[in-house]
């Protein structure tokens, strides 16, 4: 019954209704027609389960894997990338929560600052005119207990390549050689070709893992729109990484 009613959920799902709604159109159609409606059904189908997404995501995620404690505990300072907030959503503390992939990031952040107390830099920078991000990061990690002088935040960059740059000129006006760099670990190689510009010494710690690593179950081939998300990620990912490998020098 617990399979037979995952099935039917993903049927009625935005992504299983448009499958289901081009099969059943393609019967009506003509030969040509139909032979390309299902395709696109196919198609659609193959890019919306886990198999997939895993082969398109996991490369990023194997890229890096984390530190040792003993290798972050010799770091100056933990630099932590930002990826979003929800401004003006309740919370306990007032208003805006991070987004779902920045959270992770504060909380490994805050995890590693525990083992060693070496300040944080939030490197969350601006979109348009709003920097709120930094805010409600640094409002978290004072909740946590962590001294506002330890908290440093970089708010001027509008993407990885100039928080990568303004990060350094922080790095450099406290005296920061050796940092660790925290980001999800999809976005970890294309954060650390960027950062290697600037760092010589760069401990990578990937977190906000997509992918459990557990294998597939049956339940894995059922169609889902979150699976389409992380190829989208993913696809990103390996662009913003070719067009660095193709622009920088």
């Amino acid at each position: 019954m617990f399979v037979l009613k995952k099935i039917i959920t993903s049927l009625l799902m935005p992504q299983g209704l448009i499958i289901v709604l081009l099969l059943a159109v393609a019967i009506f159609m003509k030969k040509r027609l139909r032979i390309f409606t299902v395709v696109l059904a196919a198609l659609i189908y193959v890019l919306s389960i886990g198999p997939t997404a895993e082969l398109f995501i996991r490369p990023l995620e194997n890229a890096y894997e984390p530190a040792s404690l003993g290798e972050v505990k010799t770091c100056d300072a933990y630099v932590v990338l930002g990826a979003g907030a929800n401004e003006n959503t309740p919370d306990m503390h007032g208003k805006g929560t991070l987004g779902a992939h920045s959270l992770p990031r504060i909380i490994t952040a805050y995890r590693l600052y525990m083992v060693a107390q070496k300040p944080i830099i939030l490197a969350t920078g601006r979109e348009f005119d709003r920097k709120t991000e930094a805010e409600i990061a640094r409002k978290l990690l004072l909740s946590f207990g962590v001294p506002e002088n330890r908290i440093i935040t970089e708010t001027e960059s509008v993407d990885t390549y100039e928080s990568a740059w303004n990060v350094k000129e922080i790095a450099d006006k406290y005296q920061l050689k050796k940092i660790a760099l925290i980001t999800s670990a999809f976005h970890m190689k294309r954060s650390y070709m960027l950062f290697n510009k600037h760092f010589r010494q760069i401990v990578p710690y990937p977190t906000d893992y997509q992918i459990s690593r557990s294998g597939h179950g049956v339940l894995s081939f059922l169609p889902k729109a979150s699976n389409l998300y992380l190829i989208d990620m993913a696809v990103k990912e390996y662009l913003g990484i070719i067009f660095y490998k193709l622009t920088l020098h």
